[in-house]
């Protein structure tokens, strides 16, 4: 018997739902989480058989009662799946355990901002998920070191100032909310190295 490790990306999108003929467009947006496993060969997942759906909600209620009752559920299985995997008799590779991990979370640029706690402007300082850029530093700054890179410690800072600082804060260096994806083995927002480059 082996063991086999499966590499997750998970994706995150608003989706319009509406009847052409009507107006109000943005009362019935829909926001629609899916993955691709990332074994396969691209070519594979650029296939509609190969991308999963994980989940359907009602962009209102993301609004209003944010993220967490989805990523709390899918960070509570994905440990799950990375601690103990699963057991089985599979066709080509015979008997083995399976390891699930989530190796990257794509979106376009206000969906990941959004779905990973970080401020949703883009006009204003700290907007980046992957440094401390300000708007002053993006413009004469072109490499990484350039730019003071986010890590694990400075996050947890960020979210304590929020916690623990002034009530009035809505952003503490553009970290809003501690996103709930930080419980996943493995997996932490700011090492999610994936942007969306026709947004950037």
């Amino acid at each position: 018997m082996h063991s086999v490790s499966l590499q997750l990306q998970l994706f995150y999108n608003g989706m319009g739902t509406i009847n052409p003929l009507r107006g109000h467009a943005v009362m019935y947006n829909v926001g629609v989480f899916y993955f691709v496993v990332k074994n396969l060969p691209d070519t594979w997942n650029t296939c509609f058989a190969n991308v999963h759906l994980l989940a359907l909600c009602y962009s209102h209620d993301l609004k209003v009662h944010r993220f967490s009752a989805i990523l709390d559920k899918f960070s509570a299985e994905m440990t799950q799946l990375a601690t103990a995997g699963f057991h089985g008799m599979f066709p080509v590779i015979g008997e083995a355990t399976v390891y699930v991990n989530l190796c990257q979370v794509a979106c376009d640029n206000l969906a990941l901002n959004s779905l990973l706690g970080f401020v949703e402007s883009f006009s204003g300082d700290f907007c980046c998920t992957m440094c401390y850029a300000t708007r002053d530093s993006m413009q004469d700054g072109f490499v990484e070191e350039c730019f003071q890179m986010r890590s694990r410690d400075e996050n947890a800072k960020d979210v304590d100032g929020l916690k623990y600082g002034n009530e009035s804060l809505c952003h503490t260096r553009g970290v809003k909310r501690y996103c709930e994806l930080n419980n996943v083995v493995r997996y932490h927002v700011t090492e999610s190295y994936s942007l969306d480059i026709m947004h950037i």
